[in-house]
């Protein structure tokens, strides 16, 4: 059965999740990347559903989950999956990170190796210098109240173009309009404080201490976080293997959903 992904609350705190396949398997908590939402695991959530418990996380001041001033560091974050994992009853993860998101899933990894069973590091700037320069510019607060501004301007100029549910019907153009539409619902102050954590924290000289089984993806064409710097993160991570996805930038749930739903199966299916 395809199961359509269901919403969400935390009551500890005011922030959403996506959650599909419950009581079906072992759990899978999803983490999206700095400027994204939860929506954007929406077909990933349903490949998941019929073996695992898969759970899209949204950080504060992302889609529709309120910024909170006193979370803005990676750490925050990783603090805010772990408390996550107790008020779900989540005793063991498997922990998927994209971008942003996989960086706090590489902290988590390291810092509560007793909750994360496998990882998942897709696309993943795990030291300031894995960022392009392009990449910088965005995380730059000009730059990013600009964007939010354009993005919120966008939206309400296109209402026929519904936020929600982020699937791939429609084509290229109706899911970049998506996509804008979230982001115009971002907080640009949170967005600060975490573009600002993700360009002075590292964690390269750690990751000979991920002892977890670890995925490492990237697209080919990604010219946020180069390719490159994936194989730096696969050959310092001790039992990692790396997966290369042919055509796909640096979101491939949006350019290569299948391919990638493809990886990630195989690797969480291994016994």
């Amino acid at each position: 059965m395809d199961e359509r992904p269901s919403e969400g609350i935390l009551s500890r705190l005011p922030l959403k999740y996506l959650e599909a396949g419950a009581g079906q398997g072992p759990a899978v908590v999803l983490l999206h990347g700095w400027g994204a939402f939860k929506e954007i695991w929406w077909g990933t959530l349903r490949a998941l559903a019929p073996r695992f418990h898969a759970i899209a996380l949204e950080w504060p001041g992302h889609g529709g989950s309120p910024g909170l001033e006193q979370i803005g560091t990676v750490e925050d974050l990783a603090g805010l999956v772990e408390l996550a994992c107790v008020e779900l009853g989540l005793d063991r993860v498997a922990l998927v990170g994209h971008s942003m998101g996989g960086r706090v899933a590489a902290l988590c990894a390291l810092d509560n190796p007793e909750r994360i069973d496998r990882l998942v590091l897709i696309d993943a700037p795990l030291d300031p210098s894995h960022v392009a320069p392009i990449g910088h510019r965005l995380l730059d607060p000009r730059t990013v109240r600009r964007t939010v501004v354009a993005a919120r301007a966008l939206g309400k100029g296109l209402p026929f173009v519904r936020p929600a549910p982020h699937d791939h019907r429609g084509g290229v153009v109706r899911t970049f309009l998506r996509r804008a539409r979230y982001h115009g619902m971002a907080d640009p102050g949170a967005l600060t404080r975490y573009g600002k954590s993700l360009c002075e924290g590292s964690l390269a000289s750690r990751l000979g201490e991920i002892r977890q089984p670890t995925l490492v993806v990237t697209g080919a064409g990604d010219r946020l976080v180069p390719a490159r710097h994936a194989r730096f993160a696969a050959e310092r991570i001790p039992n990692a293997e790396l997966r290369v996805i042919p055509r796909a930038l640096h979101n491939p749930m949006d350019e290569r959903p299948a391919e990638l739903d493809s990886v990630l199966l195989e690797f969480l299916n291994r016994d």
